[in-house]
């Protein structure tokens, strides 16, 4: 019998264990939370990311370029609410214009299909609330209902035999010869602990932690970023704040508390999709906050804090139609601007996968893909 446990049922670990369940006799994937999505996972802006964001070489083009062809398949199928949007990426200035240009270069390198930059005159003929000097279009760019996605990911990983096992929280864990002692408390009753052959850390915000209970020598360190979010309603009354496309600013870079700069692609407009609100909804996120720890998700963002950054290109919001603030929060891996995959260095029975911010959630169907092939070749 040869078992492999997940830590974290996001959609990363989730997808991982829909793919290699019928390659080990035992799946276990084991969840701290008392349902699913209470993290990053659940908590988006449920963009489908295109790849035109990351340098070719890196895992985040890679992942996410096949990722984004892969959810628009997988979410028809499974009846999975998902619409093709599309995005533009707006400049308000002529250095703004010249990014574009260089977007548009990296995006054309890492396979983006039918990418191109756009004049005003036609923004406005399919935006016509959006001001700006041009735009890139991105179509292929969606939004889909990630809440419904996590659940099917759970169904279809249960179903080729995978356990997904919630309330569980990995408290140790010991490395020994022929794989790991792993410690839980489940549903906060007394440590318990069993043995696993293998072990996949996909723990998102906690990732650096279960990385350091398996080999204390590894001092990968995860920086909290919150994303604050908030939301306007569309309606004929107001056709002044209608938008149907993902609309996003020219990325820039955002310091976080450690003094690292990390990748944002700024303040942005992203339609509602769920199986009850379908496009009725418009958020506006994400306003970056530095949280008080791994879990903070208290809002603390003003309505003018997301106006500055959306005004310039969507100009007719004001702070009376803002409501529902909420938030969520990445894993910054320090000193990374990319996804981690590797086998733990002392334990090469323990694959970790870290500093998985976005575009995570576009690149989950490819990173379960990969890993399967990962281990088929080295285990």
């Amino acid at each position: 019998m040869v078992s492999v446990t997940i830590v974290g049922a996001g959609v990363v670990g989730l997808s991982i264990a829909k793919e290699i369940s019928d390659l080990f006799d035992e799946v276990y994937v084991l969840e701290k939370e008392h349902r699913l999505g209470e993290h990053a996972s659940g908590r988006s802006s449920q963009v489908n990311h295109a790849g035109i964001y990351y340098p070719s070489w890196s895992w985040k083009a890679r992942l996410c370029v096949e990722g984004n062809k892969l959810l628009r398949e997988f979410c028809p199928k499974y009846k999975i609410p998902y619409l093709d949007v599309g995005k533009l990426v707006v400049a308000v200035n002529e250095q703004e214009e010249q990014n574009l240009e260089e977007l548009l270069k990296k995006g054309e390198n890492n396979g983006v299909p039918n990418l191109k930059i756009i004049s005003k005159e036609d923004v406005t003929k399919i935006e016509p609330n959006v001001n700006c000097l041009s735009a890139l279009y991105v179509p292929t760019s969606g939004i889909f209902d990630t809440l419904t996605y996590l659940k099917t990911l759970s169904i279809l990983a249960r179903d080729k035999g995978a356990q997904v096992i919630k309330r569980t929280e990995v408290t140790k864990v010991n490395s020994i010869k022929d794989g790991f002692k792993i410690y839980i408390n489940t549903n906060g009753g007394p440590e318990e602990f069993f043995h696993t052959d293998f072990l996949i850390n996909a723990a998102g915000i906690f990732s650096d932690k279960i990385a350091q209970m398996v080999n204390w020598d590894n001092n990968y360190k995860i920086i909290p970023v919150r994303g604050e979010i908030t939301r306007f309603f569309k309606s004929e009354k107001r056709p002044e704040l209608n938008v149907s496309m993902n609309i996003y600013p020219t990325p820039q870079e955002y310091t976080i508390n450690n003094g690292n700069k990390t990748f944002w692609t700024g303040i942005h407009l992203t339609p509602v999709l769920d199986e009850f609100k379908l496009g009725r909804e418009v958020t506006i996120t994400p306003f970056l906050v530095e949280p008080k720890h791994k879990e903070d998700y208290q809002t603390s963002a003003k309505p003018k804090d997301f106006l500055n950054g959306v005004n310039s290109f969507f100009p007719h919001v004001k702070q009376r139609h803002l409501q529902y603030p909420q938030a969520g929060i990445s894993a910054k891996l320090v000193d990374h601007k990319d996804f981690l995959i590797e086998f733990d260095c002392a334990f090469p029975q323990c694959l970790h996968l870290l500093g998985f911010d976005s575009p995570g959630l576009t690149a989950s169907l490819a990173a379960g893909l990969y890993v399967r092939k990962l281990l088929q070749e080295n285990i």
